[in-house]
C-alpha cells in the first residue's frame, strides 16, 4: 500500500498544476490540501527545470529564460529523473529537444547545442584518470607506430555537428547568458563544426577542430590504428600534419594512458 501510494503521488506531482491530488493522499480540509499540493507540485517541476538550466546554460541563453522554462518543464513531465542524482539528469534532454517541433523550428541547431552541453556535463563528472604522456608515445618503436591504437580519456568527448557552427553558437551564448531575452545570433560562420570537450586540469575546455583533426580523432576514438586514422585524416585534409595533431591531443589530455596495437600486419590499412 505504501509503495502504491508513493507511485501515485510521484505521478501526480508531474501532472498539470491545477490537477487535484490523488484520492486517499490527504486528510482534513480538501481545498487547503489541494492548494498545498499544488505548491509542492510547482516546486518539484521548478527545481528540476532549474537544474536543467544549470546543465544547459547555452540552450537557455539561446531560447531566453521564459521559453526555456516552458521547454524544461515539458521535459521534466515527460522524463523525470530515474534516480536521485541531479548530476545525471538531462542525458535525454537533447533527444527531447530534437523532437520538440516548436523549439527546433525557431532554433534548428538547438538539439546539437544541447548535445554539446551534455558532453560537457559528462566530461565534468567523468572519473579522474591519467592521460597518455608524451614520453610513453616517444618510447614506442617506430616500426610499431602504424599499428598503435588509442583510447579516449574518460573526460574527453567528441561532438560533431554537420550543419551548424556549434562551437561559435556556444561561444556567443556564453557571452549572453546573463540576459533573460532570447539570443540574437549574427555573423556566424557557415557550415558545421566539430568540437573536442576535455577536462585535463580541472575546468572543462572546448576546442574547435579542423577537418583533419576531426577525422583523425574520430577514427582513433572508434578504434582505428594510427596508420588508418592518419590515412583518413589526410584524405579529408590534404597536408594534414600528424605531429601537430598528436602534440595538440597530448597537451589537451585527449587519450587515456593505456595504448594497444592492432594485430594486422599493416595496422588496419588495406594495401
Amino acid at each position: 500500500m505504501l509503495r502504491e501510494l508513493q507511485d501515485r503521488m510521484a505521478r501526480s506531482l508531474l501532472e498539470d498544476f491545477k490537477a487535484p491530488p490523488p484520492a486517499g493522499l490527504v486528510a482534513g480540509d480538501a481545498a487547503r490540501a489541494a492548494a498545498r499540493f499544488m505548491i509542492h507540485r510547482g516546486n518539484v517541476v521548478e527545481s528540476l527545470a532549474n537544474a536543467l538550466g544549470h546543465t544547459f546554460p547555452a540552450v537557455k541563453a539561446v531560447c531566453g529564460e521564459r521559453n526555456f522554462r516552458v521547454l524544461a518543464a515539458a521535459h521534466v513531465r515527460a522524463a523525470p529523473p530515474a534516480r536521485p542524482q541531479l548530476m545525471s539528469y538531462g542525458g535525454d534532454f537533447p533527444a527531447f529537444v530534437a523532437g520538440h517541433a516548436s523549439a527546433m523550428n525557431d532554433f534548428p541547431f538547438l538539439a546539437d547545442l544541447a548535445r554539446l552541453e551534455w558532453a560537457m556535463n559528462e566530461a565534468y563528472y567523468a572519473d579522474d584518470a591519467p592521460a597518455l604522456a608524451p614520453e610513453t608515445l616517444a618510447a614506442i618503436p617506430e616500426e610499431r607506430l602504424p599499428a598503435l591504437k588509442f583510447t579516449l580519456h574518460p573526460a574527453a568527448r567528441l561532438v560533431f555537428c554537420e550543419k551548424f557552427p556549434i562551437h561559435a553558437i556556444w561561444s556567443a551564448a556564453g557571452a549572453a547568458a546573463a540576459s533573460p531575452d532570447p539570443l540574437i545570433l549574427t555573423d556566424l560562420p557557415q557550415g558545421g563544426e566539430a568540437v573536442l570537450v576535455t577536462r585535463k586540469f580541472g575546468p572543462v575546455e572546448l576546442f574547435k577542430l579542423d577537418a583533419g583533426e576531426t577525422v583523425f580523432l574520430g577514427s582513433a576514438a572508434a578504434g582505428a590504428p594510427l596508420a588508418k586514422a592518419l590515412a583518413e585524416a589526410e584524405a579529408a585534409e590534404p597536408g594534414f600534419e600528424l605531429s601537430a595533431a598528436l602534440a595538440a591531443a597530448l597537451s589537451r589530455g585527449v587519450f587515456g594512458a593505456e595504448v594497444s596495437f592492432d594485430p594486422s600486419p599493416h595496422g588496419g590499412v588495406t594495401c
